[in-house]
């Protein structure tokens, strides 16, 4: 794929994501509460929780511009970067994935990974991003009866390793290897700061997404020659 074109795939997704953003930051107020049957309305943002947005959302469609490129795979991970976004911020506020965002995503991923198989007719890709979701779940779901782990990441991991295995086994295994790794690096810099103990619980969804997206978006997956 030529530089300029992934190069306009990634100023798309984020240039998306920032006009999306507003919206977005209303849906961060709106989606947690449980009692608001029309949550899709949003509340409205104060400035800084949609400039906030605004940051996630261009970093999250920026990177997804760069795993995609520009290919029949850009809307579906144009649309999981934007469902994502108002997750981050959820997720650090009420440490809760809601399912009217990860039941959107996963509906999102179904219809959207099938029309790219459909238009470039790797239908191969199709059903390992299948089996990659459905054992990325399986084991996350076998972590959360074992661990301190939220089932509302059980379903987002599903998710994310559907986008994973749409590109290979060994993206689904270091791209979820990533986000434990950033969530570590952050459980360990919020304890160095004082600003978290050992029982302090932590939101794992912002960094379990961002793990899958840097593998993806900067090919970090290890190309190991055997012989």
């Amino acid at each position: 794929m030529d530089a300029h074109v992934d190069g306009a795939a990634v100023a798309l997704a984020a240039g998306v994501g920032l006009i999306s953003a507003p919206y977005l930051a209303r849906l961060t107020l709106s989606v947690p509460d449980r009692e608001d049957a029309h949550w899709w309305r949003g509340r409205p943002a104060s400035p800084k929780r949609t400039a906030l947005t605004a940051l996630v959302a261009v970093a999250f469609g920026a990177l997804a511009g760069a795993a995609a490129g520009w290919t029949p795979l850009l809307p579906a991970f144009l649309a999981l970067a934007l469902i994502t976004t108002p997750l981050v911020p959820i997720d650090l506020e009420h440490h809760r994935l809601p399912n009217r965002l990860t039941f959107l995503a996963g509906g999102a991923a179904a219809v959207l990974l099938t029309l790219a198989a459909a238009i470039d007719g790797d239908w191969h890709a199709w059903s390992r991003a299948l089996e990659a979701a459905a054992a990325v779940y399986a084991v996350l779901f076998m972590i959360m009866v074992v661990a301190s782990f939220g089932f509302g990441d059980v379903k987002l991991g599903g998710v994310l390793g559907a986008y994973l295995g749409r590109f290979s086994w060994s993206a689904v295994y270091y791209g979820m290897l990533a986000g434990f790794v950033v969530g570590a690096v952050v459980a360990l810099g919020l304890l160095a700061a004082k600003r978290a103990t050992r029982k302090t619980a932590i939101a794992f969804g912002p960094w379990m997404t961002l793990g899958a997206l840097l593998v993806l978006a900067f090919d970090l997956v290890p190309n190991i020659q055997v012989g």
